[in-house]
C-alpha cells in the first residue's frame, strides 16, 4: 500500500482490519462522501493513499490516512526495514497486539518482528519489491517459520504434533507418548460417498462396519504420518525417551515401531547435574532459626482489623418485630440496662400493620424535617408520605391495619418529634450523621463505622445526645434491650453521654447510657472519633 498510492484493497483491508476496526458500512459512508472528479463524473469514487483528507469525514479514518502520507513521503529515502518500522510505531501495532491478546502477544510480537527482518533484503531494491514478494508468497501460501517469543538458545517450547508441522528446531524431544491415542467415534462418515452413518437406539445401519473400520484405518495412517512429522522437526538431535515399562497398544508409542532397544544410548553423565552458583552471588546465611524469628516478626507486625456497625446488627443478633428489618453485617455485642420506659405506657398496641417500607419513609420523613426540606405540619407530611409510599410501589389504604396511610405516618411524625426530650434538641440535630471509632486491643483494631438517625452537639461542639428512631409496631422486651445496645454503641463511638431510643409509633423514650466500663486506647487522639 505505501509502494503504490493507488491500492484501494490494501487501504480498505487495513481500515476493516484489527488495527483500525471500522465497520464496512462505516467504510461506505466514508467513500459515499468522497467529491466526484469533475474530469470523470461517473465514475466510481476511489478511497486511496492519495486522497485528500480534508474529504474524509470520518476522524479516525483521516488520521490513519495522514499517517499512511506521511510515511509514503519517505519511500525514496529510506529503507523498506526502517520504513516498515516507522509504520509499525505510528500505527501502534505492538501496543494494539498487547491489548488484542490479554498480555499474551509474545508469539504475535514476535512474528512481526520477523515480518521486519524479511525486509532487510529488500534495502536495494526497494519496498515495492518487497511488496511484491511478500504478495506473491500471501498468494501461493507459501509456509514460513514463525517468529519465537523468545531469543535464548536454551529456551523450550512445547508444541502438539499437528502444530509442529512445518516447523524446525536443533533438538526436539517427543513427550507424553505412554497416553492412549483417540478411537473413532460411533457415529462416522464415509470419506468417499459422504453418507452419515450412526447407530440409533443400538442398531447399527447397513454398512455401518465397513464405514467403521475404514475410519479406523484412517486413523491409523494419520498418526503414523503424525509420528514421521514429529521424527523429521529437529534440524541436529532427535531424542526418543526409552520407557522401562511395556507401552499398551493403544499408546502412542506403540503406533510405530521405534526400535528404541537398538538406539544409542544419549550419554548425559559429562554434563553437570546442576548448574553451579554464581561466584559472585551473595552467600545465603540465613539458617532455620533465623527464618523462623523472621516470620515471627513479620507476624507480628501486622494487626487484624475488625469493622463493627452497631446499626447493622437488628437482622443478625435479634430476629425482625415490626418495621426495624435492616439486614447488614454482624455488630457489637453489648448488654443493655438502662431501659426502663415502656414502649406503650402500658397500653395495648394498636391496629398497625407495620413493615420495612415502614420505617423507611418514616426515618425519610423525619430526616427531612430535621433539614427542612418538609414542614411539620400534619397535612404537609401527610402529602408527602403519600407520595413516599407509591415511590416505594406500595397502594396508599385508608386503614393502618391493612397498609400504608398517609395520616397515620405523619401522625407519628408529628408525635414524635413533640416528645419534650427530642423538642428541646431539635434545633442541635443533625440527622443521618456518619460516625467512626478506633480502638486498639493487644490482639487487633476494632473500628466502628455507622450512621446515627439524629445527634445534638453541644455549644463547643462536642456531641451531647444521639438518637435512634424505631418505629417498630410492638416490640418485645428484648429487642427494645437490643435497640438500647446499638445506641450504646454509638454512645462509645461518639463519646456522647446520653442516648435516646425513641418510638415514633407511641411517641415514648428510653433512655441510654454510656458504658461505664472503659472500652480501652482509641486509635484517634486516645478516645473515640465522629465525622465531621
Amino acid at each position: 500500500m505505501l509502494a503504490d498510492p493507488r491500492d484501494t484493497l490494501a487501504l480498505g483491508a487495513l481500515l476493516r482490519g484489527p488495527l483500525v476496526g471500522l465497520t464496512e458500512d462505516e467504510l461506505l459512508d466514508i467513500v459515499w462522501d468522497l467529491p466526484r472528479s469533475d474530469e470523470a463524473p461517473d465514475e466510481l469514487r476511489r478511497l486511496d493513499v492519495g486522497v485528500s483528507p480534508d474529504n474524509i469525514t470520518h476522524s479516525l479514518a483521516r488520521d490513519i490516512v495522514e499517517k499512511l502520507q506521511s510515511l509514503r513521503r519517505q519511500v525514496n529515502a529510506t529503507t523498506p526495514h526502517q520504513l516498515l518500522s516507522q509504520a509499525v510505531d505510528v500505527l501502534r501495532v505492538r501496543p494494539i497486539l498487547l491489548r488484542r491478546h490479554r498480555g499474551q502477544a509474545e508469539r504475535a510480537l514476535a512474528n512481526v518482528d520477523l515480518y521486519l527482518s524479511f525486509s532487510r533484503a529488500y534495502a536495494v531494491r526497494g519496498l515495492r519489491a518487497f511488496a511484491e514478494a511478500m504478495t506473491a508468497a500471501w498468494t501461493d501460501a507459501s509456509r514460513a517459520v514463525e517468529g519465537r517469543p523468545d531469543a535464548q538458545e536454551e529456551a523450550v517450547a512445547l508444541y502438539t504434533m499437528h502444530a509442529a508441522k512445518g516447523l524446525e528446531w536443533p533438538i526436539v524431544i517427543p513427550v507424553n507418548t505412554m497416553t492412549q491415542v483417540r478411537t473413532a467415534e460411533r457415529a462416522v462418515t464415509d470419506r468417499a460417498s459422504g453418507r452419515f452413518y450412526c447407530p440409533v437406539f443400538g442398531v447399527e445401519p447397513e454398512g455401518f462396519a465397513a464405514v467403521l473400520d475404514a475410519e479406523k484405518l484412517e486413523f491409523e495412517r494419520e498418526r503414523v504420518r503424525l509420528w514421521y512429522v514429529s521424527a523429521t522437526r529437529a534440524r541436529e538431535l532427535l531424542v526418543l525417551p526409552r520407557l522401562n515399562v511395556s507401552a499398551r497398544p493403544a499408546a502412542w508409542v506403540s503406533v510405530v515401531d521405534l526400535a528404541l532397544p537398538g538406539l544409542q544410548a544419549l550419554e548425559l553423565d559429562h554434563h553437570p547435574l546442576e548448574v553451579e552458583p554464581d561466584a559472585a552471588g551473595d552467600e545465603n546465611t540465613q539458617t532455620r532459626s533465623v527464618f523462623a524469628l523472621e516470620a515471627e516478626a513479620i507476624a507480628a507486625s501486622q494487626r487484624r482489623i475488625d469493622w463493627l456497625q452497631p446499626s447493622r446488627a437488628e437482622a443478625e443478633d435479634e430476629p425482625t418485630h415490626g418495621d426495624e428489618s435492616t439486614i447488614g453485617e454482624e455488630g457489637p455485642s453489648l448488654l443493655a440496662t438502662d431501659g426502663e420506659g415502656a414502649w406503650m405506657d402500658g397500653a395495648a398496641a394498636p391496629a398497625i400493620q407495620g413493615g420495612r417500607e415502614r420505617g423507611l419513609i418514616l426515618h425519610k420523613l423525619l430526616e427531612e424535617v430535621l433539614t427542612g426540606e418538609t414542614e411539620d405540619t400534619t397535612p404537609v407530611l401527610a402529602a408527602r408520605a403519600e407520595t413516599l409510599i407509591r415511590d416505594v410501589g406500595h397502594p396508599v389504604k385508608d386503614d393502618p391495619a391493612h397498609g400504608l396511610v398517609p395520616a397515620e405516618l405523619a401522625g407519628c411524625v408529628v408525635r414524635a418529634l413533640s416528645i419534650p426530650e427530642v423538642a428541646a434538641l431539635r434545633p442541635r440535630l443533625q440527622p443521618e450523621f456518619p460516625v467512626y471509632a478506633s480502638t486498639l486491643t493487644d490482639t487487633h483494631e476494632e473500628a466502628t463505622a455507622g450512621v446515627v438517625d439524629a445527634i445534638a452537639f453541644g455549644p463547643g461542639g462536642s456531641p451531647e445526645v444521639v438518637i435512634d428512631w424505631k418505629s417498630d409496631v410492638d416490640p418485645s422486651p428484648d429487642t427494645i434491650q437490643h435497640y438500647c445496645a446499638q445506641v450504646r454503641a454509638y454512645l462509645d463511638t461518639t463519646g456522647a453521654p446520653r442516648g435516646l431510643v425513641v418510638a415514633v409509633t407511641s411517641g415514648t423514650v428510653v433512655p441510654v447510657a454510656p458504658t461505664p466500663a472503659p472500652r480501652g486506647n482509641s486509635a484517634m487522639d486516645g478516645g473515640p472519633a465522629i465525622a465531621t
